[in-house]
């Protein structure tokens, strides 16, 4: 009954694949921010992160990990809000002929022409490859506290990658069939959750640590989501430099450090 349900949602809807559109949550913007106001606080914000991971990692200010930890964490609030927002500029989808919400709005050439549109999805491919970098950097921290191997800790990887492939085949399809594109969407974000929970259980049995392990989970879960949607909008806004994306979040510098106080 609910896939029914849904599948007869995304055939009339044929949603963009990503998140928001999905559940279709969006709230009237109470803040009142200007469309580019958030994206703008992202970039400064990331900025200060990428200061303060080298800080932490090659100058050994451990102090500033609960600083770090709460900017992570602001960052991820304002992408939620900025992402579920109802009042962002409108992109106006060829298939269905009607106008959408558009969260990259700014990597759209059709909206801000073609140089502000390259600017845009550069600003954004290298923001979101800085919240990525600070989400498993915070997770490789969890992980040694808890007393996990390097090794283990990598595991986190396969579920980037899964990300990353699922991400750049949703974008593309989202391009040619649109509703191909929010059933692979579907597709990956469940393999995610599951590829998640796998890894609690597995951690909880190497740590006995089951609180603990099921806050890194959680933590791992809101946050990836939210770069997972940015990232989708990376794909969208120019369709065929997602390899060079793709490269980047590849090539992110993931750092463990042992011991850590």
């Amino acid at each position: 009954m609910f896939f029914s349900t849904l599948s007869d949602y995304i055939s009339a809807n044929a949603p963009m694949s990503n998140l928001p559109e999905l559940l279709n949550l969006h709230h009237n913007n109470p803040l009142g921010l200007h469309p580019i106001a958030i994206p703008i606080f992202l970039l400064v914000l990331t900025a200060t992160m990428s200061i303060l991971n080298i800080l932490i990692y090659k100058k050994k200010h451990r102090s500033l990990y609960p600083l770090f930890y709460a900017m992570l964490w602001l960052a991820v609030a304002a992408i939620y809000y900025y992402c579920f927002s109802g009042d962002l500029p409108l992109f106006e989808d060829n298939d269905l002929r009607r106008k959408e919400i558009c969260i990259g709005w700014f990597c759209q050439r059709q909206i801000v022409g073609l140089p502000w549109s390259l600017v845009g999805v550069a600003v954004l491919s290298v923001t979101t490859y800085a919240l990525l970098n600070a989400l498993l950097n915070v997770i490789a921290h969890q992980s040694d506290r808890m007393g996990l191997t390097e090794k283990h800790w990598r595991e986190w990887s396969w579920i980037v990658a899964v990300m990353i492939l699922g991400a750049s085949a949703a974008g593309i399809a989202d391009d040619f069939a649109p509703i191909t594109g929010i059933w692979i969407m579907i597709g990956y974000h469940v393999l995610i959750f599951l590829m998640t929970i796998i890894k609690l259980v597995v951690d909880t049995k190497r740590t006995h640590l089951f609180f603990r392990c099921l806050f890194s989970a959680f933590c791992f879960l809101v946050v990836f989501e939210a770069i997972t949607m940015l990232a989708i909008e990376c794909i969208e806004g120019f369709i065929y430099i997602f390899i060079p994306v793709v490269g980047l979040f590849a090539s992110a510098d993931f750092r463990y450090k042992k011991k850590q106080k």
